[in-house]
């Protein structure tokens, strides 16, 4: 029998790859289980963050079954057992469906946040108020869906966009998403009416969101739903996959979608650039203990903690592992298909672990 009270619940998608910054980020320790700011893992931080909301029992956290360990160890106060396991890379929206659907099936229609584990926060107060909001803005009106916007800072051709038509209001109905639109459509939506990032931080009611993910897509939600009554923590879904957008089987169900706008202290920490810019607003000048002399535009992360030096070092980022050193030219680090030509050659040789 599922728990009907109506506290909140929450669960946490961890499953990416992470790869545009990779070798930070590598395919058997993803950047949510890295100590990339702050000395701890991103992951570790988004559970201390809900953890201020939400009871830690009452928190899951959905990844790969090949990351199980790694999230396992960056748990703290979550059980183990309140892990959601997909056994292959089936994107958002499948990782989204499975975990509407284990939380309904535990909870019933309990009213829940959805978050990404890799997005740094860095005024957790107005984060929290607004995660409250949220959850008070779902008992009035349960049949909706609420993102958390943030108010943006710069043009970034890299982010989600949420347009409304407008208004001051604390909660404003949702006219459009833009999946990284270029400059010239982020100017026109501004023009006509409010546009904010969207933070891929929703509420739900659980139970709703699943009758409308029923609704949009019958046949393969059915078979999420079946997993998830009899799933465990140590049992991998490997059915059916959902593409697209997370939010659009609920749009098309007919839920009202509202955001939530913010001021926000939010990065999503997903490229170099926004890494860098992250590290710049800190007042750091590396990951981990590192010592520079008359460098310039180079980057030192040290993930396993050994010390690293660098003299006259020109446009680099200099990566440490337990394993292996990685070297790269910065701007060729940034450019996808370089740095996916580098990943291939390592998945053709025998050192595939090095990816």
């Amino acid at each position: 029998m599922p728990d009907t009270s109506d506290a909140p619940v929450a669960v946490i998608l961890a499953g990416g790859q992470g790869s545009r910054l990779w070798p930070i980020s590598r395919d058997r320790a993803p950047k949510q289980f890295q100590p990339v700011v702050r000395d701890r893992p991103l992951l570790t931080g988004t559970i201390e963050r809900l953890s201020e909301i939400v009871d830690p029992s009452r928190i899951h956290v959905s990844t790969r079954a090949r990351f199980a360990d790694a999230a396992r160890a960056t748990l703290g106060p979550v059980p183990p057992e309140n892990l959601i396991l997909e056994e292959d890379p089936a994107g958002p929206a499948t990782a989204f469906a499975l975990s509407i659907a284990t939380l309904s099936h535990k909870y019933g229609n309990a009213p829940a946040l959805i978050a990404p584990s890799d997005h740094l926060i860095t005024e957790e107060d107005a984060f929290n108020e607004a995660s409250r909001d949220m959850l008070e803005q779902l008992d009035r009106t349960p049949e909706s869906m609420v993102v958390l916007g943030a108010e943006p800072t710069r043009f970034d051709p890299s982010l989600g966009y949420i347009h409304t038509k407008g208004g001051d209001d604390a909660v404003q109905v949702i006219d459009s998403f833009h999946e990284k639109p270029d400059e010239d459509v982020v100017g026109e939506l501004g023009e006509s009416g409010n546009l904010y990032w969207n933070t891929a931080c929703y509420g739900v009611r659980v139970g709703r969101a699943c009758e409308a993910y029923r609704s949009a897509l019958p046949l393969i939600f059915e078979s999420i739903e079946r997993f998830a009554r009899g799933a465990t923590a140590e049992k991998a879904y490997r059915g059916a996959a959902i593409g697209g957008h997370e939010i659009y089987p609920l749009m098309w169900a007919g839920m009202e979608c509202l955001v939530v706008p913010r001021q926000l202290g939010w990065t999503d920490v997903g490229t170099w650039p926004r890494l860098e810019r992250v590290l710049h607003d800190q007042r750091v000048t590396s990951i981990g203990p590192a010592l520079q002399l008359d460098a310039e535009d180079t980057l030192v992360a040290s993930m396993d903690g050994r010390p690293v030096v660098t003299l006259g070092a020109r446009g680099l980022i200099v990566v440490t592992h337990e394993d292996a050193v990685y070297v790269l030219d910065r701007q060729k680090a940034l450019d996808t298909g370089i740095l996916e030509r580098l990943r291939s050659l390592l998945a053709a040789s025998t050192r595939e672990d090095l990816l």
